[in-house]
Parts: structure tokens; sequence; C-alpha cells
């Protein structure tokens, strides 16, 4: 098929949530996350939107996260990847390009404890041709098995961790304690949604992955921690310069760090 050059500035647009970047003043041009990939690829992006528009299988992490996680996996060859939260595959069919473009083979460790989405993102994987790179498992992020499955598929602990689960406090703290010592030194950690305006994600309304985040580098020290966007408290009206408003936690593990 022909390239598309208009891509996903046709959703500038669309009134669905999920669209909300596009709608932004000045966001009219096409992100380097959708311009770079090969007019194939396009092709397979665009229609898992329009099938998970249908479906309501909507999550995926936006363009200001994806963009931040295209820096660093493509500008420091990030190719050990778990990401603990696939949802219906769209970090997955992003990072999976990546991975491909790079040569990065067993590269994505992606795992969701929802049969339904496994079955989903597993699909897309299959028509992507991504199988080299990336795989799909049904499992429970705080399994303390898991860890070690992922060692072993990505031949070596990760060196970026991407935590997008349930978003409730409980899970996210056993999150961080079974895999911060799995991580590599010098390794990094990103949790989504650590904003105010994100705790009502946590249905055990207990704080969510904002209380977790900040409890957690509190009790640890050693690692290096900040917060993007903690404060925000609404979807709407002017934005900081990194976009979301659901926050972005990233913890750092120093490279002598004892584990």
């Amino acid at each position: 098929m022909p390239d598309d050059p208009i891509r996903s500035r046709r959703w500038t647009t669309n009134p669905l949530p999920r669209y909300w970047w596009h709608r932004l003043p000045g966001m009219d041009y096409v992100p380097s996350i959708y311009s770079e990939l090969a007019p194939d690829e396009w092709d397979l992006v665009s229609a898992w939107f329009e099938e998970t528009d249908r479906s309501g299988q909507i999550g995926e992490c936006v363009v200001p996260l994806m963009s931040f996680l295209q820096g660093l996996i493509v500008g420091n060859r990030a190719d050990r990847i778990v990401q603990l939260g696939t949802c219906s595959g769209y970090s997955m069919l992003l990072i999976g390009f990546m991975l491909r473009r790079m040569d990065a083979r067993n590269g994505l460790f992606t795992i969701d404890f929802d049969p339904a989405m496994c079955t989903t993102a597993r699909r897309w994987l299959i028509r992507a041709r991504l199988e080299p790179y990336v795989t799909v498992q049904l499992l429970n992020s705080t399994d303390p098995t898991v860890p070690d499955l992922a060692a072993r598929y990505l031949q070596g602990a990760p060196g970026l961790l991407i935590i997008d689960s349930s978003h409730e406090y409980g899970a996210t703290v056993a999150e961080l304690n079974l895999w911060y010592p799995a991580l590599a030194a010098g390794g990094i950690i990103l949790l989504h949604d650590t904003s105010r305006f994100a705790v009502q994600f946590d249905v055990t309304s207990e704080g969510g992955v904002r209380r977790a985040f900040q409890e957690w580098r509190a009790a640890h020290p050693q690692a290096e921690a900040m917060l993007l966007n903690g404060e925000s408290r609404t979807m709407e009206g002017e934005r900081p310069l990194y976009k979301d408003a659901c926050g972005l936690g990233i913890i750092h593990k120093p490279e002598m760090a004892a584990g």
C-alpha cells in the first residue's frame, strides 16, 4: 500500500477521549513514534486503533509517554525490556517495531493478567510479525517466579521496566519490591499514572500508583527518583511541558546498587 502522509493528523478532529493529545493546540503534526514507521507498520497501527475504537479495549499509554520511551529505547539501545500491563497491545507494537529496527531479538517481555487482553495482543503480535522480538505472557506481575522467567527470555536482567498494570496501591508496592532487585544496575523503572488525577484509577481507593511511588521512594533513598506532573488534577486546562496529566514516575537504580 502507498504511504499515508496524513497518518495521525486525522485524529486532530476526533472527539473520542483517547485522542486528546492530537486535539491540543499546535499538535497538528505527526509525532516521530508514527512518522518513523514503515508504511505497512503504520497501516497496522491504524487498523489497531480502528478495531479498539469499536471493541472498547482502550488503555494505551498515549503519545507523551510513548515518545519518552522511544528516546530511551532507540537512543540507548534498550534491548532488555519488561512491561507490566500489556493491555490490548499498543505499546507492545510500537516497542516491537523499534526492537526490529535495532535487530534486538527477545527484547520485550510483556505480561498481563487479563486473558482477553493477552489474546488480543498476541493476535496483533502475530499480524505484525514481531514474534522474534516480543513475547506476550498471561502472568501476574506480583508472582515471585516471573522475574526469573523474564530474565531467561531476555537473556539477562531487564534494563528498562514499564509499570502500567493494575494502578492499585498495594499491587504497585508489591511490583516495586519484587522487580527493583531484579533490575540491572543502572536500569530504569517508569511508572505511569502517578498524578493526583490518576489516583481515581485505583479501584481499592488506597491512593494508587502515586502513593505507592511516594512511599517506596521515601523508603529507598539509595534509588534516584523523580515525578513528572505529580500534582496534576485534571485533563482539562493548560498543560505543562510534559503533556500527560496522568503523570510519570521515574526510578533509576544506581550502578553500584546492592539490590
